[in-house]
């Protein structure tokens, strides 16, 4: 019978929504609706941190804000990834692989998949290369700052509205070591 009394005030939570799987202290819901967004397919994963999505027959580049995935196509820059303050990943073929693993992980996750772009009240819209800078949610998640959580990003530090969210997210990862985090000089 203590089963049930202890039980039933967790579902309650759950079904409320007071807790989920979310990490951020926003709800996700209310977030793209007070934001411009689109709806579309992923139909192209270019690395961990771009993809293309079709909305309405428009192709649309994004390159994920807030977000830098280690690089697949060019030449890593370890000043970039530093564990702590004075530890930097030093090797650029972990980082090199860490790229491609990223860049697996966001396939896996997003292509051809249903997503929301929501765009960012402080951000520029695009950046100077014509993509566009913006969040995406799959099933109400955020998965730019899922990218960091899981360890396959870093923040890339720029104005934007959820850099302090992603900032503590990344804090998490690396004093837990998860994923590219989790190297040794």
């Amino acid at each position: 019978m203590k089963k049930i009394f202890i039980l039933a005030p967790i579902l309650f939570l759950i079904f409320s929504g007071c807790i989920s799987g979310d990490n951020h202290n926003y709800d996700s819901k209310d977030f793209i609706d007070s934001h411009e967004h689109l709806f579309g397919t992923v139909t192209r994963v270019v690395d961990g941190d771009t993809v293309h999505v079709d909305s309405n027959g428009v192709d649309y580049n994004i390159r994920l804000l807030g977000v830098d995935t280690p690089e697949t196509y060019q030449k890593n820059i370890v000043s970039e990834y530093y564990i702590n303050y004075e530890t930097p990943i030093s090797d650029t073929k972990y980082l090199d692989y860490w790229g491609h693993l990223a860049t697996n992980y966001t396939r896996d996750t997003l292509e051809n998949k249903s997503v929301y772009v929501v765009f960012d009240k402080k951000s520029d819209k695009q950046d100077k290369y014509g993509r566009y800078l913006a969040y995406i949610y799959l099933k109400n998640e955020n998965f730019n700052e899922n990218l960091i959580e899981y360890g396959f990003a870093r923040v890339y530090t720029s104005d934007f509205e959820l850099k302090n969210e992603f900032l503590e997210t990344e804090k998490t990862a690396k004093s837990d070591r998860i994923g590219l985090w989790n190297y040794n000089n």
